[in-house]
């Protein structure tokens, strides 16, 4: 019984990892690069 505990417990953990990752893959990058991409559109790249 209490392997099940930890073996939810630790599904739990990583499905929380998984979507803490993936925001902070898709936010993270997107905040940092911001005055970047201001800068490159003022000189018409991409």
């Amino acid at each position: 019984m209490e392997t099940e505990y930890l073996q939810f417990i630790g599904a739990l953990i990583l499905f929380v990892g998984i979507l803490v990752g993936s925001y902070w893959f898709v936010y993270a990058p997107s905040r940092n690069n911001y005055k970047r991409n201001r800068q490159r559109s003022r000189f018409g790249g991409d």
